[in-house]
């Protein structure tokens, strides 16, 4: 039963099971009924059905993955008759399917752990202590869930931002924890594309004149800059130890860094472009608004002017923001790494 490739193969179902596909369906299409005060029987779940089975809104699936995966690792024999409808959903769904193999890897590894578990206090676990890879799918769950709750709040015409925030803030603080960096930018690779629909936060401006967008691009471990060059969001997480105190950024061939001195972060650009020398700039940092670590400069970190224009050699080095946050700490600096995922620059009206 707790098989996770039992999903995949979908066309020794076919044919075999004709009947239970006819009985799930069945138990999918009885409607529940209520008792009104009139004492008339009501179905309420018309609605909901159709809502749960048009576009791409399964967040009531969805929100049954964990507790579904749980009855499987606990070996429960009535785990497949309590989530009938379920199973007759993952079997067609891709997106929820792909969900629940994730979620069952992560579950998986946090309660049947292979090899020794370390002993931690009074059995507590850390995030620090918990397999990076674990938390990687708990980003990226975090993350997809948001993502749902965004897509059903604009759906039905109504405000959740606030549980979403709540959602990627847990998830950048997750990610903080991964020191792995293939792993953290797998965790956070559908963040920036998320946040777009998060109402607090501004769109990219790839389109306009002048706009450089700038992601991270760490040091590798032998000392060689590694990162890919993109029109879209990129982000390589790679570091090594001597290279804490400092933030790449690249943007097609131009670079850039972050810097800290005392609580002040620094924005350092080189080889702008000659329409924006001699010029103020405003810096845009995509993710700064859901997190409150940072007094970003102007109190809008969508809007940043910088404090000196480009000089004739197109460098700039301005002040952005302040900060209690250390970029000798990892998890914090991590934590800054991941808010600068997208660093938009363009000249000041």
């Amino acid at each position: 039963m707790n098989d996770e490739t039992i999903f995949g193969r979908s066309s020794e179902l076919r044919g075999n099971y004709s009947k239970l596909g006819q009985w799930l369906q069945q138990v999918l299409q009885l409607p529940e009924t209520t008792t009104s005060e009139t004492g008339e029987l009501t179905e309420e779940n018309d609605s909901h059905l159709e809502l749960q089975f048009t576009g791409d809104y399964h967040i009531s699936f969805y929100q049954q993955l964990p507790d579904f995966i749980m009855a499987l690792l606990n070996n429960d024999a009535q785990a497949t008759v309590h989530y009938a409808p379920l199973l007759f959903h993952l079997a067609g769904c891709h997106e929820c399917h792909h969900a629940y193999l994730d979620l069952y890897d992560a579950m998986r590894a946090a309660v049947q752990p292979r090899g020794v578990r370390p002993l931690l206090g009074q059995g507590t676990r850390t995030l620090s202590a918990t397999p990076h890879r674990m938390l990687s799918h708990l980003s990226q769950s975090l993350i997809s869930q948001a993502e749902a709750i965004l897509r059903q709040a604009r759906h039905e015409h109504i405000d959740n931002d606030e549980a979403a925030r709540s959602l990627l803030q847990l998830a950048l603080r997750v990610s903080a924890h991964i020191n792995q960096s293939s792993l953290r930018r797998q965790a956070l690779k559908d963040l920036v594309r998320v946040a777009t629909l998060f109402g607090g936060a501004s769109a990219p401006a790839d389109q306009e004149p002048n706009t450089h967008s700038y992601t991270p691009v760490m040091v590798g471990a032998g000392g060689v800059r590694r990162g890919k060059t993109s029109t879209r969001p990129e982000i390589n997480l790679r570091t090594n130890a001597g290279d804490n105190a400092i933030i790449h950024l690249q943007a097609r061939n131009l670079e850039g860094s972050v810097t800290q001195n005392g609580e002040t972060l620094e924005l350092h650009l080189q080889d702008l472009d000659p329409a924006l020398r001699g010029q103020f700039v405003t810096i845009s940092v995509f993710l700064g608004s859901l997190l409150e670590p940072v007094r970003w400069r102007g109190g809008n970190p969508h809007a940043i002017r910088s404090t000196v224009p480009v000089d004739e050699n197109g460098m700039l080095i301005t002040p952005i923001g302040q900060t209690e946050l250390s970029m000798s700490q990892a998890e914090e600096r991590n934590l800054l790494e991941a808010m600068f995922m997208l660093l938009e620059v363009r000249k000041s009206n």
